[in-house]
């Protein structure tokens, strides 16, 4: 559901491992015909769906939308009666505790946290791999997936620290997310620039000072040396808030830099870099002109 450039390299994995899939997107999903080149080698897609149909039954459904979409893929699998044995969300950030209540009668859910970078243009999938991979939930239904994910060539474990893990992540996006939009940069060019590091530096100071108090992070030092790992091994990656930006779609900055800034302001603590994101992003998608111009910071 909501087959995006993640949704199509899933699907497009697993329906050539010989598995039934079925993909239902957009835009993206539509232009990228019956086969897609993933870094240079060809794949067939699964069949394309135009809505789901209450009639049909999955052992499991892939919510692969932003966050912002989580909840009206919620709302559609409720109103189809597709109770299937998994529901798995691809969840790039942190939701409140309560966030999918309303599935528990639809199926075991898990969340899934994706440390990789992937981006379809056309019927060019370009795939960014790294060594955390996929995690999500360590639950009986997060091993299920996890064991089918490895199976089809998806680095994925399951992770007890999982909370924290999305929490880390979190302050990474935070860090290169809008910085790669408004700069029109990839994460090898922001981390090769002075200014960009030092922005990207005090992002991540501020959030973690504006969630330590929830989470136990790592040392901030290790911290940085893990996100310039993670970011070099996807140096030539653009954000996919880049992405949403150029195509005019909605970003998940309310759950990123816009969070953090959220936060920042409940416990007193400053979190100006942040809210300055977050402000020049809203400027852009809320300005159809702007958003497909490149915008300096």
């Amino acid at each position: 559901y909501g087959a995006g450039s993640i949704g199509v390299y899933l699907g497009a994995q697993l329906y050539n491992a010989g598995f039934d899939v079925e993909l239902l997107g957009g835009r993206k999903l539509n232009n990228a015909g019956k086969f897609i080149l993933i870094n240079g080698d060809t794949f067939e897609l699964p069949p394309v769906i135009e809505e789901l149909d209450e009639k049909e039954r999955y052992d499991i459904i892939f919510v692969t939308t932003k966050l912002y979409g989580a909840k009206k893929a919620m709302e559609e699998i409720k109103e189809n009666n597709l109770n299937s044995k998994i529901i798995a969300f691809i969840q790039n950030g942190l939701v409140e505790d309560n966030f999918y209540d309303e599935m528990k009668d639809h199926g075991e859910l898990v969340a899934i946290s994706v440390f990789e970078g992937y981006r379809l243009s056309g019927n060019q999938l370009a795939a960014s791999k790294s060594n955390l991979g996929w995690q999500m939930d360590k639950n009986e239904a997060g091993g299920k997936i996890s064991e089918l994910l490895n199976s089809v060539g998806i680095k994925s474990e399951v992770n007890p620290e999982i909370s924290l893990i999305r929490a880390e992540k979190m302050l990474m996006n935070c860090a290169v997310n809008a910085l790669s939009a408004l700069e029109n940069k990839t994460f090898g060019e922001l981390s090769l620039d002075k200014k960009d590091r030092e922005i990207m530096e005090g992002i991540i100071k501020e959030g973690y000072e504006a969630l330590s108090d929830e989470y136990k992070l790592i040392d901030m030092k290790e911290f940085k040396k893990v996100f310039y790992e993670i970011i070099n091994q996807n140096k030539a990656h653009y954000s996919s808030l880049y992405q949403d930006i150029k195509s005019g779609r909605e970003t998940e900055i309310d759950f990123l830099n816009g969070l953090i800034a959220k936060k920042g302001e409940e416990k007193e603590i400053p979190t100006p870099l942040n809210q300055e994101m977050y402000k020049r992003v809203k400027m852009i998608t809320e300005n159809k002109e702007l958003s497909k111009e490149h915008f300096n910071m």
